[in-house]
């Protein structure tokens, strides 16, 4: 096994990490597990071997994708806590000012979770919309805003959405950008190395609660 030209040869056979995605399919092996690297590539002699020499192996967690059932049941608890967490605090305001009706406020809102980019942000990050990061209590009466000092719940704001998908869509570029570039590394190319590709996505997760953070000051200043 040699590196040509940037690439990493196996015996008369190149393996680009364009090549190495399209053998990556979303789809179950026998035993019922998707993994991102199938059963077929691990049993491969020789992509087998180049993966663990990267440090992976085929049923670590980051190799094994969730289903759609899995995603489901995930949003479906998310949503059950977000749901907890607003009866608590409108409980708690309501003892504080004698009333209060507040509802949450999702500044990525759920028709980007949605929609064609909503996948990076729960599968890639690791991100949930319902969670704390993502909300806003707001008032949904004028009684609330006058008792507790809450901005009104605008319902939804075309602008912001606008905004938040911009972003989303620069995020979701940079990650692609990385993964390449590990790619390239992994296909023995002179790319990032793993560690250095964890680091920028850890980097680009923290970005995207910070930015969303500002959103809420941002947000909330303007209603």
């Amino acid at each position: 096994m040699v590196a040509m030209f940037g690439r990493r040869i196996f015996g008369k056979q190149q393996h680009s990490f364009a090549e190495l995605k399209k053998r990556m399919r979303p789809t179950p092996d026998a035993d019922g597990v998707t993994r991102v690297f199938s059963k077929e590539l691990w049993d491969d002699p020789k992509i087998g071997s180049m993966l663990r020499e990267l440090g992976f192996a085929p049923d670590d967690q980051r190799n094994i994708m969730r289903t759609a059932d899995d995603y489901i049941a995930l949003f479906a608890t998310a949503k059950y806590r977000l749901q907890k967490r607003s009866e608590t605090f409108n409980r708690d305001m309501a003892a504080r000012h004698g009333y209060c009706r507040a509802a949450p406020f999702l500044v990525i809102d759920q028709s980007i979770w949605d929609g064609e980019h909503g996948a990076f942000l729960y599968a890639q990050m690791d991100l949930i919309g319902f969670d704390d990061w993502n909300v806003i209590m707001l008032a949904v009466d004028a009684r609330t805003t006058q008792l507790c000092g809450l901005p009104a719940h605008p319902g939804a704001v075309p602008a912001l959405t606008q905004v938040m998908t911009e972003h989303v869509i620069r995020w979701k570029t940079r990650y692609e950008f990385a993964l390449e570039e590990f790619g390239v590394t992994a296909t023995g190319g002179q790319g990032i190395t793993r560690e250095q590709f964890e680091a920028q996505k850890e980097a680009l997760r923290q970005e995207i609660i910070d930015t969303v953070a500002s959103m809420k000051r941002r947000t909330v200043g303007e209603l």
